[in-house]
């Protein structure tokens, strides 16, 4: 019997604009942060896009479609790790295998510390995160160190999540990075039933505008800067 050739959509169109936001936001961070100076106050803007993605992400994962809400694939440690020993084998779920779940999860959380931290660190010349008067140079510079050492795991993490993809995609033959492109996949027979048939996009704009606007006020009421570096 020929295997079922149709592809189902599984992941909704604000979650994958969301995920290439997430990409452009950490590579734009990267790039003004080794270009010099001059590109802090880009480098602060992509830091806060970031953090007003994160936010969006943590409220799409209770509000979103079925394959974009956390409790659709967060599971038990023990059904990690017998995935991960290949005793469930056959995961007929349409989105997220047990690991991917989890590790995707912890890459939202350190890329929403990575942004936090931002916020209060300073360069001692030009340039103070919006929350760095409230804390004292101490803590600013052990923040520092912290953001520092988030973006260095980010990179690492950045790496192995392109090798997972590539994996899954041209090793498994699971078209993974296709299917954040167009967010169809192809499913086995006990998962055709978990397919999606609405974006929920309205929804999705009311709730991206809401987390810029509360990173937005964030910002704009953020304490005095102190200025005492000049």
């Amino acid at each position: 019997m020929q295997p079922d050739q149709r592809t189902y959509l599984v992941w909704d169109l604000p979650l994958r604009l969301w995920h290439w936001a997430l990409v452009l936001c950490l590579a734009g961070s990267w790039i003004t942060a080794e270009a010099g100076f001059e590109w802090q106050t880009t480098h602060f803007y992509f830091g806060y896009s970031a953090l007003a993605l994160v936010v969006f992400r943590f409220a799409w994962g209770l509000l979103g479609t079925r394959h974009s809400r956390y409790g659709s694939f967060l599971v038990a440690p023990r059904t990690v790790v017998a995935y991960l020993r290949g005793t469930k084998t056959q995961w007929q779920r349409a989105g997220h295998n047990p690991l991917g779940g989890w590790a995707s999860l912890l890459l939202v959380v350190i890329v929403g510390l990575q942004a936090t931290t931002g916020l209060f660190i300073s360069d001692d010349i030009f340039y103070a995160g919006p929350y760095n008067s409230v804390v004292s140079s101490s803590t600013a510079d052990a923040l520092a160190g912290w953001h520092h050492r988030i973006f260095t795991l980010l990179q690492i993490l950045a790496v192995l999540h392109l090798t997972a993809a590539g994996w899954y995609t041209w090793g498994r033959k699971e078209r993974l990075l296709h299917a954040m492109l167009h967010g169809k996949k192809r499913l086995g027979a006990d998962a055709q039933g978990q397919t999606i048939s609405s974006h929920r996009g309205l929804l999705a704009l009311l709730l991206i505008g809401l987390a810029a606007l509360l990173i937005a006020a964030l910002v704009y009421f953020a304490p005095t800067p102190n200025y005492d570096f000049y």
